[in-house]
């Protein structure tokens, strides 16, 4: 069995144990001199997860995964200071079971948001690791840009429990019919992505089917030397790679309104050639077949030609939200215009694209506890251009169904998105059950469907259920 044992205490830095100290200083100055100063609030849950493969592909592909992660969530409330420490911690181990019978296991020790916050009746200000929720629309991107999302799993795991904290400071003003928030990350974390070696990889995996599969040792070698890395000062700890945003919310004639300013990365990578053959590799990566690996090693590849640059670009965003209601429905959307965004010409060189993207959202609850929420987005992509695999023009659906039964202890859900332009989709039920005293367990499954190079499609291969058991305390 091959272990992969890493313990993540490289996230723990030394301000997010200066919060330890502050908590624990003060909570026991307290006690001690018998003050009823603090308000100690903790609480976690304990989940577990067994996914299974509903088909076998291909020998590399991960059969059965066992995933558990234990969270542990504690808010202190300094009533004396007006503030408040949150620290959050997450221990998560994962197991993975392949056709071929080898397995991988992964551990990780993670400390979650942990931050110190002062509430004023006119503002309040945070400082530590954080995550900021922005826009009205459900499970979609489109001002939600500025905390990174977990894509290690694509989308398994709703697009809250996806967002990872960083090291930022808020800071909140409240007028008297608007209010400001601001943010500052002095530094720059994107999303993770992983783009080789597992089912949910942009490129599958397809490195280890050509190791372990019928090919000449010359497509081995090269793809032995295939491999990705990040622009150079990226993710250094300096002031060049700060991010900030800027909202502005007020509420007009019932009707809730945001302007938005961002200037940020992109946090998902674009994938920049190093030498002209490495268009011919992103090719071949896209379209994985006899003609294009020939190709590609017709071209004797060296090591630069086989180095993708992962580019996370420096973009500016304006945008702004709304949400009313229209008798017993809620209406609400985004519009956002993103500048620089990353694309692939259809010649798979690298450029960037401004980009308008529009959202509209309608839900509305039953009185039999059935709840609906339909949102429709579209993408227009200025300057157009001929470009891989994108349209000038994109337009998504996407729809949550939920019924609630037996006084809701039993929920019956159903996601779905599908992609009209390219014709991709996904659909994701879900029953869950609550058993007693936190204690629920749930029974799921995700079906995808489209072309290889769709953002679905990719992972037709991938359809699976899950059993998962979740313990809230």
């Amino acid at each position: 069995m091959k272990c992969l044992l890493y313990v993540n205490w490289k996230k723990i830095d030394f301000l997010i144990f200066l919060y330890f100290c502050l908590a624990i200083i003060f909570c026991r100055n307290a006690a001690a001199e018998g003050e009823a100063d603090f308000d100690w609030q903790r609480q976690g849950y304990f989940l577990t997860r067994y996914y299974q493969d509903t088909h076998e592909d291909a020998p590399s592909e991960t059969q059965q995964d066992i995933e558990t992660r234990l969270r542990l969530e504690n808010k202190i409330e300094l009533k004396n200071w007006d503030a408040l420490i949150q620290v959050n911690a997450e221990s998560a181990f994962e197991a993975m079971i392949h056709k071929d019978e080898q397995s991988e296991t992964d551990h990780d020790l993670l400390l979650r948001e942990a931050y110190l916050k002062f509430n004023k009746p006119k503002y309040n200000f945070s400082l530590g690791r954080q995550t900021v929720t922005w826009g009205k629309l459900d499970n979609v991107v489109v001002l939600d840009r500025f905390s990174p999302q977990d894509y290690k799993r694509f989308i398994l795991y709703d697009k809250q429990e996806r967002k990872l904290p960083t090291l930022m400071a808020k800071f909140d003003y409240f007028g008297e019919n608007f209010d400001i928030e601001t943010v500052f990350a002095p530094f720059f974390k994107h999303s993770a992505v992983r783009i080789f070696d597992s089912d949910w990889a942009a490129y599958d995996q397809l490195k280890r089917t050509i190791l372990q599969g019928p090919y000449p040792a010359a497509a081995k070698d090269m793809a032995r030397r295939i491999r990705t890395e990040e622009r150079e000062g990226l993710v250094d700890r300096a002031l060049d790679n700060m991010q900030c945003g800027l909202r502005w919310r007020a509420r007009m004639e019932g009707t809730d309104v945001a302007f938005y300013y961002m200037y940020i990365n992109n946090s998902l990578p674009g994938l920049r050639e190093e030498t002209a053959n490495g268009n011919t590799l992103k090719r071949f990566l896209s379209y994985p077949n006899n003609t294009n690996l020939a190709q590609l090693l017709a071209l004797a590849p060296s090591n630069a030609d086989l180095t993708l640059i992962e580019e996370y670009p420096r973009t500016q965003v304006f945008g702004i939200d709304a949400e009313t209601t229209l008798g017993t429905y809620g209406l609400r959307g985004e519009l956002a215009a993103a500048l620089g965004q990353p694309y692939l010409r259809s010649d798979f060189s690298y450029v960037r694209k401004d980009t308008l993207t529009l959202g509209i959202g309608l839900d509305h609850t039953f009185a039999s506890n059935l709840y609906y929420n339909i949102q429709f987005i579209e993408t227009f992509i200025l300057d157009y251009e001929p470009l891989f695999p994108e349209e000038e023009y994109g337009h998504q659906i996407t729809a949550t169904l939920t019924k609630e039964f037996l006084r809701g202890k039993l929920t019956l859900g159903l996601k779905h998105a599908y992609n009209i332009s390219y014709g991709d989709w996904m659909l994701n039920p879900k029953l869950t059950y609550k058993i007693k005293g936190g204690l629920e367990a749930a029974l799921a499954g995700f079906i995808f469907n489209g072309k290889p190079t769709t953002t679905f499609g990719r992972y037709s291969k991938k359809d699976l259920f899950y059993l998962q058991l979740k313990y809230n305390f």
